[in-house]
């Protein structure tokens, strides 16, 4: 083998044409001002990075540089160079290896978006004090004040629906606090959950239920979000998966953006559809529990989804436009709505009650 390149006394920064024979147990590197004979034991090739000049070292301070690729790779296997970076370099080399890093990486994120970072989220979710929480409906209230107004409703009326929520929660756990706020018509009747502490009533939904354990199971329900933590979790798993990308593309500045817009993404997506089975099941369970029957639940799902659809039929198709602003509110409190209503679930609680 013949290997040819730079060789740098360490001295000069100017280097000087080398040769490079290899015999049984040593190299010989030779230029024009005399030549150096090591031991392949002590000799070191950089690991390959595309086409770039490798350095040859051997643990001084003189050293070679060649872009003789092939032999450099071949004289890389007789030092039987080894460690993690050497073998990265050989894995990029082989497009095999490459397809199969890929497949397995992409398989470990999955794995970990799919059930690592729920699993994480919920349990970290839990552990949230209370005080974190308030903080945090605190701050979505404060940013959707022009949407969600102080409500018109009379104030024993008020009083007398959380007094009447306070005494069917079954949970040994502190209570929910209850706002009431109106919305524009465009809104329509619904109930969000802002935090693990926090549940927002609108006037219109107090008008449209037919009964107050209508309007019981429909606090259930959201209340059923609020002890379990789903707000929380979806916040921690948007900032995980943010996270995770970070570590794969290394641009933090999306991390940044999600940082700052936490407190609008409170019910994105209107929450998981896991996340509404088990808001259902559990106020299904606390009807149940209370000797009232489920089918209230069901009702109070029928009327809303009525009301929805008589409300969006008779909204003017241009409506939203002619508002920039209360179209931007709109759609952040349907990110917050929990209450995709969907003849499934209604459908659901009745097989509940059925069985």
């Amino acid at each position: 083998m013949l290997l040819e390149g730079t060789y740098f006394d360490g001295v000069n920064s100017s280097g000087w044409p080398a040769q490079v024979t290899l015999d049984a147990s040593s190299i010989k590197v030779a230029w024009s001002g005399g030549q150096r004979i090591i031991s392949l034991a002590d000799v070191d090739v950089e690991p390959a990075l595309g086409s770039v000049p490798r350095k040859v070292h051997w643990g001084a301070t003189d050293y070679l540089i060649s872009d003789d690729q092939v032999n450099l790779e071949s004289l890389a296997t007789h030092c039987r160079a080894g460690g993690v970076a050497y073998y990265i370099a050989r894995l990029e080399s082989s497009f095999s290896g490459v397809v199969m890093a890929l497949a397995i990486t992409l398989s470990v994120l999955v794995v970990l978006a799919v059930y690592g970072v729920p699993r994480l989220s919920a349990s970290i979710a839990h552990q949230l004090p209370l005080a974190v929480s308030a903080q945090l409906a605190e701050t979505t209230l404060a940013n959707l004040a022009t949407l969600l107004r102080e409500s018109e409703l009379p104030a024993t009326r008020k009083q007398q629906l959380r007094a009447y929520f306070a005494q069917h929660d079954l949970a040994d756990a502190p209570p929910v606090a209850v706002h009431f706020r109106r919305t524009p018509a465009f809104v329509g009747p619904n109930a969000l959950t802002l935090s693990g502490s926090t549940v927002v009533f609108t006037d219109a939904i107090v008008e449209l239920m037919s009964d107050d354990e209508q309007l019981l199971a429909v606090f259930l329900h959201e209340l059923g979000h609020a002890r379990l933590r789903h707000v929380e979790q979806t916040l921690l798993q948007s900032a995980s998966w943010a996270v995770l990308l970070t570590f794969v593309t290394g641009d933090m500045g999306g991390v940044s953006e999600l940082v700052l817009t936490l407190p609008f993404a409170v019910g994105q997506s209107a929450y998981s559809r896991e996340h509404e089975r088990q808001a259902d099941a559990f106020a299904v369970a606390q009807l149940q529990a209370l000797g009232i029957d489920p089918e209230v639940f069901a009702q109070a799902l029928e009327q809303l989804e009525r009301s929805h659809r008589e409300g969006t039929e008779a909204e003017p198709p241009d409506a939203e436009a002619t508002d920039k602003t209360n179209g931007v509110n709109r759609t952040l409190l349907e990110f917050l709505s929990s209450h995709p209503i969907t003849s499934d679930r209604i459908a659901a609680i009745r097989a509940v009650k059925a069985s």
